[in-house]
């Protein structure tokens, strides 16, 4: 038995998702020609506009918070502002995210004019001379709140009023599908350079994971064959976030049982209770109230119709909001559409894109939070 001090893991900030590794596998390629993109805002130019495209959990955020650090510890040339575009989607939030880089706080949330705040940060550029590179993660995200449009102008066209000012924005991109309607709504202010970055195979994300549980686990708690099994869920969704979360839920279940190695039992029950919801749950967690509820009667009824959807649905939400959170939805890829005929006329169904067995107790989960 484990003394209760005892623990498998030397360290657990290894699985925490905003982890960033000492080095980067398999991403020399992509991280060569985002480095190219970035060089003239070093010497003092404008960055390049760039879109990073590519699957959940490829690695696009970790790459660029490793160069963006890699940068700030090179020159003091250009300011670099990572945002997380699903908790900062309005133009306020943004200009606050990149407030705090330049001075360390965010500005009040109220009483301060938007005006002000965006004065401020432009100016602080211009006296000291610097560039401004934004990375706009999942921006997605700010088209479903309909504030992209603004928000990169705002950045994009800082050399209007303030001319010595040169600003870039990275954006990054997870669905495909998005591409077109990036290059429809912004192409004027913004066309890009592309950096795609295609999924781990198989080895790599054997390799990758094997490096962080080296790094998390203390030696012989867990075997190369179990990494192996691992990497292979991994592979299956296509998703290196799943690998990481079963590592660590597979340590916890074997400590909580007194273990002092993970066995295979532990991995397909930290499988089966948390790492394949992994994916699912990142989405449902942005949801309000009523959303979630939409999505559950969605994941009950496949292929309900949006008449009888509403009739579910409108003590919640009235035939505006009804119409943007199943906007929402299919946005975030939980669910999708298809028209049918009704009658004369032709409506709407809905379908889950997950299975309703992971939707429900997921949902539950998240509401009892």
């Amino acid at each position: 038995m484990l003394m209760s001090d005892e623990t498998l893991f030397r360290d657990e900030q290894v699985f925490n998702p905003n982890y960033l590794p000492d080095s980067l596998l398999f991403r020399d390629r992509e991280l060569q020609s985002l480095v190219a993109l970035m060089k003239p805002g070093l010497r003092g130019g404008k960055p390049h506009n760039t879109l990073v495209i590519g699957p959940p959990g490829t690695g696009k955020t970790t790459t660029i918070h490793f160069l963006f650090e890699e940068i700030e510890n090179v020159s003091d040339k250009m300011v670099t502002v990572h945002i997380n575009c699903k908790l900062s989607n309005t133009k306020f939030s943004v200009m606050s995210d990149i407030h705090k880089r330049i001075f360390g706080y965010r500005p009040p949330d109220t009483g301060v004019p938007y005006k002000n705040i965006y004065e401020k940060v432009m100016t602080s550029l211009e006296r000291k001379d610097q560039s401004l590179l934004v990375a706009l993660d999942d921006i997605d995200f700010l088209f479903e709140q309909k504030y992209a449009n603004d928000i990169m102008y705002d950045i994009l066209r800082a050399y209007e009023q303030y001319p010595k000012v040169k600003t870039g924005v990275v954006a990054i991109l997870s669905k495909e599908d998005f591409r077109e309607v990036l290059a429809t709504k912004l192409y004027s202010i913004f066309m890009p350079q592309e950096v795609s970055f295609p999924p781990y195979s198989m080895q790599e994300a054997y390799e990758i994971l094997r490096a962080r549980s080296q790094a998390g686990f203390f030696p012989n708690v867990i075997s190369d064959e179990l990494v192996e099994q691992v990497a292979e869920y991994t592979t299956r969704h296509g998703d290196l976030r799943v690998g990481i979360s079963l590592l660590s839920s597979s340590g916890l279940i074997a400590e909580s049982k007194a273990k002092r190695k993970i066995d295979s039992e532990d991995v397909e029950e930290a499988y089966e209770k948390k790492a394949r919801f992994v994916t699912l749950e990142e989405k449902l967690a942005v949801l309000s109230k009523a959303e979630l509820r939409l999505m559950k009667e969605i994941a009950l009824d496949g292929g309900v119709r949006s008449g009888k959807l509403y009739d579910r649905t409108k003590t919640l939400l009235n035939k505006k909001s009804f119409s943007q959170a199943l906007n929402k939805l299919e946005t975030y890829g939980l669910i999708d559409s298809k028209f049918v005929t009704a009658g004369r006329g032709r409506t709407r169904s809905f379908y889950s894109r997950f299975p309703e067995e992971d939707v429900l107790p997921t949902i539950d989960a998240l509401s009892k939070r």
